[in-house]
């Protein structure tokens, strides 16, 4: 899977761009576009990769990605996948817009979405509901009307949380970051396995040295740390999703030991498998 640079084509009758996506699967490769993207998931759910977070979704969430941050929807089952997004440039409703002392809010929010948004509960729902109304209106002012309005609830929101760290850095070059979605290609084949740097070092063509380095500074975390997130995430479905044992969902995430398995999770979820599983 390579990083794909998203080239947006424009819709000449309109000043933002609405897609609707049915499908069985819901697997999005690592891409990035100089558009801002608003996303709402309406059915699927799985993992989701903002920059250097990495995270679950579902449906109902609402998430928004600035210019050219990477992002990555993977589905855990095939299915019933549905989503909604809504595309636009900063200037697309002219230059200094949204500098305007009305859209002030607005403005810092487009400013907050270069490291990715997750919104609270009242503005998710307030949200979804504001871009039903956008994808059911007809083309022209109502449209923009609605698109402007789903934005002042998402500017208003102050319990709105970023995403990616504040270290990360969106690649400057996309052909360079082909290896890093090789080496991620590799992990999602292989994450039940034992992993190694030095065997995802011969699947990216570089020195385990090399890629641990160049690893960090594309997602701002080791690749172990990566590996372990992925494999506690899959944990956490698990949980939720079967009856299974907490140790044998363990160990078939990858986990030899189930006491440095429960101290992770607890690290990540701030509560014990058994907890995650009940709440």
């Amino acid at each position: 899977m390579k990083m794909v640079y998203e080239k947006v084509v424009a819709d000449e009758q309109a000043s933002f761009r609405c897609l609707e996506w049915k499908d069985t699967d819901f697997d999005f490769p690592h891409h990035c576009h100089p558009e801002i993207e608003i996303t709402q998931i309406l059915a699927s759910s799985g993992e989701v990769l903002i920059g250097d977070c990495f995270e679950t979704y579902a449906a109902g969430d609402l998430t928004m990605f600035g210019p050219g941050l990477p992002h990555r929807y993977k589905n855990w089952k095939s299915g019933n996948a549905h989503s909604r997004v809504v595309q636009f440039h900063r200037d697309a409703l002219g230059e200094g817009f949204f500098d305007l002392p009305e859209c002030r809010s607005i403005g810092q929010l487009i400013q907050d979405s270069a490291r990715g948004l997750r919104f609270s509960e009242a503005a998710r729902k307030a949200g979804c509901r504001v871009m039903t109304r956008l994808f059911k209106a007809p083309t022209g002012l109502l449209r923009l009307s609605l698109l402007l309005e789903l934005m002042d609830i998402l500017g208003r929101d102050q319990q709105r949380r970023q995403m990616a760290s504040h270290d990360f850095m969106a690649p400057k070059n996309i052909e360079q970051d082909e290896r890093l979605q090789q080496v991620l290609t590799y992990i999602d084949a292989h994450w039940q396995e034992t992993i190694s740097l030095a065997d995802a070092s011969q699947v990216a063509g570089l020195h385990p040295q090399s890629l641990s380095r160049y690893f960090r500074q594309r997602l701002g975390k080791t690749f172990q740390q990566y590996v372990i997130e992925l494999r506690l995430s899959r944990a956490a479905r698990e949980l939720l999703e079967s009856e299974r044992a907490v140790s044998e969902i363990a160990f078939n995430c990858g986990f030899n030991n189930l006491a440095n398995f429960n101290r992770l999770f607890l690290a990540r979820y701030k509560v014990a498998p058994r907890s995650y599983r009940s709440k």
